[in-house]
């Protein structure tokens, strides 16, 4: 859950046109979420049930894409 509203603010740097700010915020997210995907982190969420990995792996080219935007890569 915390990953999900990581992303929402994330979402919301994008949309204002902060692109450098939402690449680093999604960084942290794929970091934390990949973490407890290690961890085996596998609790039952508000409103998606499943492990952090998935989570992660949307994450990525989303993190790609505003890198780009960025101008990090």
């Amino acid at each position: 859950m915390i990953t999900m509203a990581v992303v929402v603010a994330a979402g919301l740097c994008y949309g204002f046109s902060f692109y450098k700010l939402a690449f680093w915020i999604l960084a942290y997210a794929i970091v934390y979420s990949g973490l407890g995907a290690l961890r085996g982190d596998n609790q039952v969420q508000f409103l998606y049930r499943g492990s952090s990995g998935v989570i992660a792996a949307v994450q990525l080219p989303l993190a790609w894409h505003i890198g780009v935007l960025a101008g990090y890569l």
